[in-house]
């Protein structure tokens, strides 16, 4: 029964650590989303985009001070490509208007 236990952990430590740069990564997306998404609206408020700015920057600095540095770097390529996409799609929009 011991071994059977080992031989779980084991494979739940290979799955988990396959899994988790792609969770941290579309983590990343869904918050440079949010944060690209605020910035483009013109009705909000400033208050709201700083707000959104240094929440986002704060995410990063904890993931930088606690998590290792792959799980860092996958939420920043997440956000950053998000962030890209969606302004480069806005850049396409207001070029065909």
């Amino acid at each position: 029964m011991d071994d059977v236990l080992k031989a779980y952990d084991q494979i739940a430590y290979l799955v988990g650590t396959f899994i988790r740069p792609l969770g941290v990564a579309v983590f990343g997306a869904v918050i440079g989303w949010l944060v690209t998404t605020t910035f483009q609206d013109a009705d909000k408020e400033w208050q709201l985009k700083i707000a959104m700015f240094l929440g986002l920057l704060g995410t990063f600095i904890a993931m930088f001070v606690y998590a290792g540095p792959g799980t860092t770097a996958f939420f920043a390529l997440g956000a950053g490509i998000t962030a890209a996409v969606i302004a480069l799609r806005a850049n396409q929009a207001t070029k065909k208007k």
